[in-house]
């Protein structure tokens, strides 16, 4: 199975060798798999870090913006399967060998991949456990509305876009709307969740780091919410999933009531980011 990997970057110096790195020492037959990464538009020295490793094809794409980045990289890949992943992540080792396995299942169009973060640490482990489970919840749930996908581990079958052309220009949620518009073409069983499928966010390194996130998500949602009819986690699915996380890992009272501490903060972040955008957009 020939797989490409996507990378686009912009201004990644500080994080796109470390990401080069673990896509040269992924266990997979290395005439099986080729790398892309696609500037755009760059000022840093992340292209000079890209020129000094032969096997990482460079391109470049002068349009603005991630869709636009992977689509040149789309365009350029030879591989029937095309992994996307961004320049501030690392994928384990065994990335491509679990994205052939689920891939060998001919029913699934894409597959959406588990995030680690950073360096490990207590709160960080309980968040990426939280983020774990709400992703199992929502790619079982086949309530298409709450579906998402991240590019930073988004593997996709070349065929897709074939059928269904390439990533919507869509400031940084093209990748929401082309997951929406496979469910709609092949339902939602076309979709999957892979926990083994993993990387490692090399940006999050702090707990605020996640915060942070959840604030850039909150304004995301105006951009894409229309366009895919999509809808965020209410409250009660919110506690379903996370009745599942201390059911699971039998949490002791003093973990679970910081994991809840934890969520309610990420969740009003998220909400005000939301609301204040929406605001600030309908005014």
């Amino acid at each position: 199975m020939k797989i490409s990997i996507v990378v686009p970057f912009y201004n990644e110096e500080k994080t796109i060798e470390r990401c080069i790195r673990s896509l040269l020492e992924l266990d997979y037959p290395e005439r099986d798999y080729e790398i892309l990464l696609v500037n755009n538009n760059s000022t840093d020295g992340s292209v000079d870090i890209v020129k000094k490793y032969p096997r990482v094809r460079l391109l470049h794409e002068t349009q603005q913006g991630d869709f636009a980045a992977r689509n040149l990289g789309l365009a350029e890949a030879t591989g029937e399967i095309i992994a996307f992943t961004d320049s501030d992540t690392a994928p384990f080792a065994d990335w491509l060998q679990q994205i052939r396995s689920v891939m060998a299942n001919p029913e699934i169009a894409i597959i959406v991949g588990n995030l680690q973060f950073g360096p490990d640490s207590h709160a960080l482990d309980l968040m990426a456990a939280y983020e774990e489970e709400k992703a199992k919840f929502i790619f079982n749930s086949e309530v298409k509305e709450i579906y998402l996908g991240y590019t930073c581990n988004m593997i996709v079958r070349k065929k897709v876009f074939d059928d269904l052309g390439p990533f919507a220009p869509v400031y940084r949620n093209s990748d929401v709307v082309m997951v929406r518009k496979v469910i709609d073409a092949y339902g939602c069983g076309s979709v999957c969740y892979s926990k083994d499928v993993s990387v490692r966010r090399l940006e999050v390194t702090r707990l605020w780091d996640y915060f942070t996130k959840q604030s850039v998500y909150g304004r995301d949602f105006n951009r894409y919410g229309d366009i895919a009819t999509a809808r965020p986690l209410n409250f009660v699915e919110r506690m379903k999933i996370l009745r599942i996380m201390i059911r699971k890992h039998r949490y002791s009272i003093i973990t679970a009531v910081y994991l809840v501490a934890l969520l309610v903060t990420g969740a009003l972040i998220y909400e005000m980011s939301r609301l204040f955008t929406r605001t600030g957009k309908d005014a």
